[in-house]
């Protein structure tokens, strides 16, 4: 997990001012904090691949390849690429209704051109969207995997010195990083085809903050030519959303040349700046990154973009006729649901990843032994009040944790991310369970005092009956 937004702000607020305040410093220290926790967190990720390939290797050396391939194929079909196939058949249902309605429109006012557009629309999206095609490129990633687990294996267990003394330089996920390049390519080539379909305003300007903000935080803050390059780009970038008018493309090309000659600049500046040979691969990454969302091709309109500028003169209120408005909302479902589709597959090629590697038995392990574990503590306790303790303060937690990380395995999630929201929703139940706990004993006291006084009292009543006063 690699905190972003936290390591920006260390970069916003080490630039902001040459004397910081006392509040400044004090948010400095905090998110230098949170940094190196998400440091630690990116090398504790490894965790995870230490596990899934040690069980695989082992597993697989006592003959239990073809029961783990069983494993794999159930988990990769019936798990993973489950939501990505929901989310592509949400976006082509959306994106069918947005093409119908424009031929329905291009039928109404006899306009072949609109006609094709709509035409054209679902043509590039069935050349890389359909099912088939979404189908075939998820199976391309799972054969592109084999052997992974044995990479990282090597990796985590036979480079010199182990796994544990190399762990501070273990600042990202093994598993992805193998799988790094061709999920990158993969990505890209999945945003080019749906830029060409629909590329609004919002994905435009979405691209380049989060662009930006990768880049500044491989950017030495304390750097001022490389700071100052950074916020005159800043600059120029904010000029460039606000553009409209006829001017608007000729303006916005002029911009996006003098920001790719700033890029231009501070990656020679990088090169002497930043000593690591990883850092400066890094920052050349994203420098280069940056580079390619502000040419032409990337930031031009999709085509259904082009169709809803061409009902403005075609409809005869422009953007306030019914039509136009019903149509802008399609337009908008579909490239939501289009965007979702993207990210459920790369989540997908994520988790098919850590399958490759061996998650799937360990997995299973993972629920089935804290199940018997929470299940034997509470059968084991002496007394049925016991047997209610032990459940609300450690079987109910196990237990919820486990269905909280199996939660995160059908949603995709991956690893270290499973893993710490299975311990954070443990420990909750643990609080919870606890505080229950506390009030039933605390309510069991109060009935054993009700219930004392209340045979005291009937004893009373006994002697009274027996000897009534006066006799």
């Amino acid at each position: 997990i690699r905190m972003t937004k936290y390591e920006k702000a260390i970069y916003d607020i080490t630039t902001g001012s040459q004397n910081l305040t006392g509040t400044q410093k004090a948010k400095l220290f905090m998110h230098k904090g949170i940094q190196h926790f998400a440091d630690a967190m990116q090398a504790s990720s490894n965790f995870t691949a230490v596990k899934d390939s040690g069980s695989s290797h082992y597993l697989k050396k006592f003959g239990l390849s073809p029961i783990i391939d069983k494993i794999n194929n159930f988990y990769k079909n019936k798990i993973i690429l489950k939501n990505k196939n929901i989310a592509y058949s949400e976006a082509e249902v959306a994106s069918i209704k947005f093409c119908e309605y424009i031929e329905k429109i291009a039928s109404e006012k006899n306009s072949p051109e609109l006609a094709q557009k709509a035409e054209k629309i679902m043509s590039e999206y069935m050349s890389k969207f359909s099912t088939q095609k979404h189908l075939k490129r998820s199976e391309e990633a799972w054969q592109s995997m084999k052997g992974l687990d044995e990479k990282v294996y090597s990796a985590l267990y036979k480079k010199k010195g182990g796994f544990f003394k190399n762990l501070k330089q273990l600042r990202s996920y093994l598993t992805l990083d193998f799988t790094a390049p061709r999920r990158t390519m993969v990505h890209k080539d999945l945003n080019t085809a749906k830029s060409k379909i629909s590329n609004s305003l919002y994905d435009v300007n979405n691209n380049l903050k989060q662009a930006m903000n990768e880049l500044k935080i491989s950017i030495n803050p304390k750097n001022t030519e490389a700071v100052k390059i950074l916020t005159d780009i800043t600059k120029l970038l904010e000029e460039g959303k606000n553009l409209n008018g006829s001017s608007e493309h000729i303006t916005r090309t002029e911009l996006f040349k003098k920001i790719q000659q700033n890029l231009s600049q501070l990656l020679e500046i990088a090169k002497t700046d930043l000593k690591s040979s990883k850092d400066y691969n890094l920052a050349e990454q994203r420098i280069f990154k940056l580079y390619d969302l502000l040419k032409p091709e990337s930031y031009q309109k999709g085509l259904a973009q082009e169709v809803i500028t061409d009902l403005k003169t075609l409809l005869t209120e422009g953007k306030d006729s019914p039509e136009y408005r019903q149509a802008a909302k399609y337009l908008e479902k579909m490239n939501t649901k289009l965007n979702n589709a993207i990210s459920n597959e790369m989540s997908s090629y994520e988790k098919l990843a850590e399958l490759s590697v061996g998650s799937a038995p360990t997995d299973i392990i993972g629920i089935l032994w804290p199940t018997a574990l929470g299940a034997a503590l509470v059968v084991n306790a002496d007394t049925s009040d016991k047997k209610i303790s032990k459940a609300l303060t450690q079987g109910i937690p196990i237990l919820g944790g486990v269905g909280v990380t199996y939660y995160g395995t059908l949603r995709g999630f991956t690893g270290v991310k499973n893993l710490v929201l299975g311990l954070a929703s443990m420990e909750l139940l643990n609080i919870i369970g606890t505080k229950v706990d506390g009030l039933v004993k605390k309510y069991r006291v109060e009935q054993k005092k009700l219930k004392a006084a209340f045979e005291s009292l009937t004893k009373l009543q006994k002697t009274q009956d027996k000897n009534p006063p006066g006799v």
